[in-house]
C-alpha cells in the first residue's frame, strides 16, 4: 500500500498529452490549445469612436470662450471610410466603432451637440482623445493572445475572432471507455428486486466525464465473471485512452478487475492508496502497440467513486488533454469541528466552505462513509486530514480542495 502522494505523483508522471488537430472556433469552446497564437493584426485596426458623436479637434475648443461652431462636412456610419483630412473648424459625425478621420483626436457625444443647417454647437472645452479607441488598444499587432495548455472559453473564442483567427489548434480529446462490474445492478427505472440495487455509478461518471471535456466512447455494465470481464475489457481498449472500471478491485471472491487487467498484459502501476475512503484504487498501463492505454480501477461504493475521480482521474485526464492547471484548486481552511480519526490513512473530509473575517471556514457536511451520496449534494471541498493525524481540534488548519462536480 503506498501513501496518498506517492500514487497522485506515478498518476501525473505518467501522462503522456495526446495528439493535436485543428478545428474551427465554433468547435473550439472547452478544449486547450496546443499551439501558441500570435495576433496578425493591431485590436482595433484603426482608431474609432466609442460612442455616435461628432468627430472634432480639440484644439478648436480650447481655442474658443465656452461655445464652439463648427462646420458639419460629412456623415460617416460604421464600416465607411472617411478619405479627407478634418481641417480648422470643422466636424464629421460619427457612429460608434466607425473611424476617426485624420486630423480629428477626440469625439463628442451626440446628446452634447445642436445640430442645425450644417453646423453643430458644442458647449464645452473637449479634451484630446475623449471617445477615441486608438488602434492596437486592446492588442498589438504580432502580441501572443493565446498559450498551450490555455482552456478555451468564450472570452477566448471572441479574442481569436477578433484577432481575424477562424481555426485554431488544440490536443486531441482523450477517449474513454466505462466498464460497471457488480451482479448486484440493476437500472433505474427497472423494478429492483431482492437484493439488487440501482446503479448510480454510470450516471455519475458519464456526468463527470462531461465536466472533464472527454468523449465517452462507450459505457458498459459487466457481470463478475472473469471471461466477460476481460472481452469487455479488450473491446474498450481498442477504441480508447482511457478505460475507467469501478468495482471489483478490492480483495473479494468476485473482485476480478485486477485479474482480468493482468492477463490483459496490463503493468500494475499501483494497488491500494492509504486513504479513506478510496483505498482499492488501481491504476494500470495496457500497452496497444506504440500506444498506451490507461485503466483506472475505482472502488464500487459512489462516495469513493467520486473523491477518487476528483483527485485522481480529473487530473489526469486535465494534463493529457494538455492543460497546463491540471492539479485541484487548493485552499487552506479552519475546521469549525473536531475530526477524529486513526492514524495510518489520509482521510478525505466532505466539507462546506464558508468565508469568514479570519479566512475559510470548513464544516463537515453528513455521514462521511463511502456508501453515502447524500453528503456529496453538499460538498464543496474535500478537507485532506493527514495520514498521521488521529485528532485534529476545532480550528485546526487543513488543505481543502475544492471539487469541481
Amino acid at each position: 500500500m503506498i501513501s496518498y502522494e506517492e500514487a497522485k505523483k506515478l498518476v501525473l508522471e505518467n501522462v503522456v498529452i495526446l495528439g493535436k488537430e485543428k478545428i474551427s472556433l465554433d468547435k473550439a469552446w472547452g478544449r486547450v490549445a496546443a499551439l501558441p497564437v500570435k495576433s496578425k493584426i493591431a485590436v482595433p485596426p484603426f482608431r474609432n469612436s466609442a460612442v455616435d458623436g461628432y468627430a472634432v479637434r480639440s484644439q478648436d475648443t480650447a481655442e474658443s470662450q465656452g461655445i464652439v461652431r463648427l462646420k458639419l462636412l460629412a456623415e460617416q456610419p460604421a464600416g465607411e471610410y472617411f478619405r479627407k483630412k478634418l481641417g480648422k473648424g470643422q466636424t464629421l459625425k460619427v457612429m460608434t466603432g466607425a473611424p476617426v478621420p485624420a486630423g480629428a483626436d477626440a469625439v463628442v457625444p451626440r446628446e452634447e451637440v445642436e445640430e442645425r443647417d450644417g453646423w453643430i454647437v458644442i458647449r464645452r472645452e473637449i479634451k484630446k482623445g475623449e471617445n477615441v479607441r486608438e488602434a492596437g488598444e486592446d492588442v498589438q499587432k504580432g502580441q501572443k493572445i493565446i498559450a498551450p495548455g490555455t482552456l478555451l472559453r468564450t472570452p477566448h473564442l471572441g479574442l481569436l475572432a477578433a484577432c481575424g483567427c477562424h481555426q485554431v489548434t488544440v490536443y486531441r480529446k482523450p477517449r474513454v471507455a466505462v466498464l460497471i462490474t457488480g451482479n448486484e445492478l440493476c437500472q433505474p427505472g427497472q423494478p429492483l428486486k431482492p437484493g439488487k440495487i440501482y446503479d448510480s455509478n454510470s450516471t455519475t461518471l458519464k456526468a463527470l466525464l462531461r465536466s472533464s471535456g472527454v468523449e465517452i466512447v462507450s459505457l458498459r455494465l459487466v457481470k463478475d465473471n472473469l471471461k466477460t470481464l476481460m472481452a469487455a475489457m479488450k473491446k474498450a481498449s481498442e477504441k480508447s485512452d482511457l478505460i475507467i472500471t469501478s468495482g471489483g478491485v478490492s480483495v473479494g471472491d468476485y473482485d476480478l478487475v485486477k485479474e482480468a487487467a493482468q492477463k490483459l498484459g496490463a503493468k500494475q502501476i499501483f494497488w491500494k492508496v492509504a486513504q479513506k475512503p478510496a483505498k482499492p484504487l488501481a491504476f494500470y498501463a495496457l500497452k496497444k502497440g506504440r500506444r498506451t492505454v490507461w485503466i483506472f480501477g475505482l472502488p464500487g461504493n459512489p462516495g469513493a467513486v467520486m473523491i477518487s475521480f476528483e483527485e485522481y482521474v480529473r487530473p489526469f485526464i486535465k494534463k493529457i488533454s494538455g492543460r497546463s492547471d491540471f492539479l485541484p484548486e487548493e485552499i487552506e481552511a479552519r475546521l469549525t469541528q473536531p475530526v477524529k480519526k486513526k492514524r495510518g490513512r489520509l482521510n478525505f473530509l466532505r466539507v462546506k466552505l464558508n468565508k469568514s473575517d479570519q479566512g475559510w471556514l470548513a464544516t463537515p457536511c453528513g455521514p462521511q462513509e463511502s456508501g453515502i451520496i447524500s453528503s456529496l449534494t453538499k460538498t464543496e471541498g474535500l478537507a485532506l486530514i493527514p495520514a498521521e493525524a488521529d485528532f485534529l481540534e476545532a480550528g485546526s488548519p487543513v488543505k481543502v480542495h475544492l471539487v469541481e462536480w
